[in-house]
């Protein structure tokens, strides 16, 4: 077979990682500099990934993570320079949170802290970068995470259905209960509000803290869950239930082998089955030709079935499902066509070689081509002289990943296609182990890292977290993410966990999830976006400021205050200032405040415009997942409450004086900017928000770093009042140092969930060790290593347990 490789674009990216800065807070002044491979086929689709340290969070916790530009050609990584990182809440897509970070050579370092009064619940992280053309990021990428808490809730609620309803004639009946933390009535009524469907109503509890709502059912329904918040004084809880659906629709797709069902070629044909909600269904069913039963089908644990069927030209083929939930239960397949190409690939996740078989009953010329909707890497015309025509091809010109195979006639019209896997290596790239398998509490962990050949350099961020935060439903890794779910979208959830890993799943989702229908010519013919007049907005951060109100006529200078120095800035005659990065960038958390120089200050005043914050609240509805599952019901407000063997017991608060905040998130000795340092001499310390031996920080003394870890030297804090010439000005982050504590202090717990994190280091074929220590929490704990080889992502895992002393 002839191979043409009409376009091959393969490039080194020399990626330059500085461990050192040119603040002073990075002191090691160590600079890693190793040149590394990126293999990427033709015009490559960028793409961002971002390793989260778990997907499981609690209130006041530090979030670590490491983002990733994949696939961006070398002259086009330094036109990224800020990642934009907003969470937000998915019940409302409220942005709760949003902080920028500074992105070198492609990659991004950073943490954020939770916020203390953050509800528990379902959030995303939502993250871009600052390539943004008319509203529209170049790259974006969301984790979905799960928010707990390490605080008991200040009421009790739970949701429960009463009586089921039936669509059309009566209401479901469902009843939320309320009572305090001391199974007692609450001295006043519970504020709630509900939605269900396109239906959103308030109401409030009885003197019981009961309330019963009738909710009838809602035709078509996509979320069958009616969400609850409950507000008691300041304080709320989020509940949700899913309610019965009686007359549920199935969801059904059929992709014959190739595109077509012709007639008397025999074909695999595909079937995959949701219902109205997008959920995956495990069924059976039965075949029919006319009315004459054929066989009896059935879909697996992915709602994906197959069957072989010889059709004939006339005859009427269709699907009954033997599932009593459906009411429309009997379904079409595609009409059989008379004449066409026949296409069967019995394995189509391969390494070097792919076996296609070509029915046709026609004899005629063909071109066979292979590409990935974007360049061609293999083509070839021949004449096809036999019914079955079996072809041998080599993929070493191919690049790995999801490739296409396009059967055409003469004339360039396609006949058939099908997608397949190109060099499949599932075998683990990088050696991982520890020291021991068990493990006391409070011990040495030695880690052992090395890669396998042929693979002999990658550059890789570690995290070892407590095994329960990294719940398989929305825990992605960089390998399923790059080479799969960013290709082919809305995946049902894999076995365990493997992903990529699976090459069973892999074959499932290959045969109607890569089913394209030709749509292969449009995108070649169409112009390259690159060739594509593109502009892209400004992002800049501009401040203008007025002298009473009213424009200026000259320039005025603006001084920056950091924690490292003070810089100076002139507006121009307008009042108007535009801030560059670099004016920006500042260490982890730090504070950056303009200021107005000059006499009579006070009449100066200031506006701050931001326009990621405009942009992370456009981004809610412009950037979406497809939904593979209905989300999870919390029927109890307590669920997602830390076990009491994963967190501090806290006094209970007794409220003895009239005002004041006592409630469950009141940082017990604070000073008026919310700081405290606890009896462990640990500045804002997660474990003891509340402690009565709290007490507020002294300038200028040395402190334990609650939220990074390290010590740090406490700066002077200040209630002022609002001042209008003077302006917080967000700042773009450097990464702050993880501290892996040795939990040398046996009176102070130790509950951090994740035990180590790692922004990035270069692995070799030598072994390379890291150690840290386990804490009080007991169970299984899982490292993760990912990132980038020479050529390809990889992602390698490793569980060890913790047994109590």
């Amino acid at each position: 077979m002839r191979k043409i490789i009409l376009t091959v674009f393969s490039c080194i990216l020399f990626m330059t990682i500085l461990v050192s800065e040119v603040n002073a807070q990075w002191q090691n002044q160590v600079e890693i500099s190793q040149k590394m491979y990126y293999h990427s086929m033709a015009n490559p689709a960028s793409k961002l990934f971002v390793h989260f340290d778990k997907t499981i969070y609690t209130n006041n916790e530090t979030v670590w993570f490491t983002g990733y530009l994949l696939k961006v050609p070398p002259s086009k990584v330094e036109q990224h320079q800020v990642l934009s990182v907003a969470l937000v809440r998915d019940i409302d897509s409220a942005v709760i949170k949003q902080d920028k970070f500074l992105i070198m050579k492609g990659l991004s370092f950073g943490s954020i802290v939770l916020p203390d009064s953050m509800l528990t619940g379902n959030y995303h992280f939502q993250v871009t970068t600052d390539r943004v053309s008319k509203g529209v990021p170049d790259l974006s990428f969301l984790q979905p995470i799960i928010i707990k808490t390490n605080i008991d809730p200040a009421f009790n609620a739970s949701i429960k259905l009463l009586q089921p309803g039936v669509a059309g004639k009566s209401p479901n009946q469902v009843l939320i209960s309320v009572l305090s933390r001391e199974a007692r009535f609450l001295p006043k009524p519970v504020e709630i509000s509900y939605k269900y469907g396109n239906t959103f109503k308030t109401a409030k509890t009885n003197a019981s803290g009961e309330l019963i709502m009738s909710i009838p059912e809602q035709e078509n329904i996509i979320d069958p869950n009616v969400y609850s918040k409950l507000k008691y004084g300041k304080d709320s809880s989020f509940i949700n239930l899913s309610l019965p659906v009686t007359k549920r629709k199935a969801n059904i797709g059929f992709y014959p082998e190739g595109g077509n069902l012709i007639n008397d070629i025999p074909c695999i044909v595909s079937w995959e089955l949701k219902d109205q909600q997008l959920a995956v269904v495990t069924s059976k069913a039965l075949l029919y030709g006319n009315d004459r039963i054929l066989d009896t089908i059935e879909t697996n644990s992915y709602g994906i079935g197959k069957f072989i069927l010889v059709p004939s030209k006339g005859i009427r083929y269709s699907v009954k499902l033997l599932h009593s939930a459906f009411a429309d239960s009997s379904y079409l397949l595609p009409p059989v066509i008379e004449k066409g190409l026949g296409i069967s690939i019995t394995e189509a996740v391969v390494r070097d070689t792919l076996s296609v078989r070509l029915m046709n009953p026609d004899l005629q010329k063909v071109a066979v081509r292979i590409h990935d909707f974007k360049d061609t890497y293999l083509y070839d015309e021949l004449k096809l002289n036999t019914v079955n025509r079996v072809l041998k091809i080599d993929l070493s010109d191919v690049p790995s990943g999801l490739q296409t195979i396009t059967i055409s006639d003469s004339l360039g019209r396609p006949l058939a296609e099908r997608i397949f896997y190109a060099h499949y290596h599932p075998n683990p790239r990088i050696n991982i182990h520890t020291d021991k398998q068990i493990y006391s509490q409070r011990e040495k962990v030695s880690l052992k890292l090395s890669m396998n050949l042929p693979d002999t350099i990658a550059f890789v961020s570690i995290a070892c977290v407590q095994e329960n935060r990294l719940p398989s439903a929305i825990t992605t890794d960089i390998e399923s993410y790059a080479m799969l779910k960013s290709e082919l979208n809305a995946l049902p959830i894999a076995a365990l966990g493997k992903g990529i890993r699976d090459k069973k799943y892999m074959e499932d989702i290959l045969r109607v999830k890569g089913w394209r229908r030709y749509t292969w010519q449009d995108i070649l013919n169409a112009e390259p976006q690159d060739t594509l007049t593109k502009t892209y907005d400004t992002l800049a951060l501009r401040l203008s400021i007025d002298k009473y109100d009213k424009a200026l006529k000259q320039p005025v200078e603006i001084s920056l205050m950091t924690k490292n120095g003070i810089g100076f800035k002139k507006t121009d005659a307008s009042g108007e200032l535009r801030f560059e990065n670099q004016d920006l960038i500042t260490d982890a958390g730090a504070k950056i405040q303009a200021i107005v120089l000059g006499k009579h200050q006070d009449s100066y005043g200031m506006l701050l415009s931001d326009p990621y914050e405009k942009l992370n609240k456009a981004y809610t509805k412009l950037i979406s997942e497809e939904r593979t599952s209905i989300p999870s019901t919390i029927q109890n407000n307590t669920e997602l409450t830390l076990k009491a063997n994963e967190k501090v017991n806290r006094l209970r608060e007794v409220k003895i004086t009239a005002g004041g905040d006592h409630s469950l998130n009141y940082k017990r000795g604070a000073n008026a900017c919310g700081d405290y340092v606890c009896s462990f001499n640990i500045l804002n310390c997660r474990n003891h928000i509340s402690d009565f031996n709290n007490r507020p920080p002294v300038v200028g003394q040395t402190y334990r770093d609650g939220l990074g870890g390290g010590m740090i030297v406490y700066h002077d804090c200040k209630d002022e009042e609002k001042q209008r010439f003077i302006m917080p000005i967000p700042g773009i982050y450097k990464k702050r140092e993880f501290y892996v504590d040795a939990h040398t202090e046996p009176l102070e717990p130790a509950y951090e969930s994740t035990l180590y994190w790692n922004y990035g280091t270069i692995l070799s074929a030598k072994e390379q060790e890291l150690t840290f220590y386990t804490g009080d929490i007991i169970g299984k704990f899982r490292i993760v290593v990912q990132g980038m080889t020479e050529n390809r992502v990889t992602q390698e895992q490793f569980t060890f347990e913790v047994k109590g002393k």
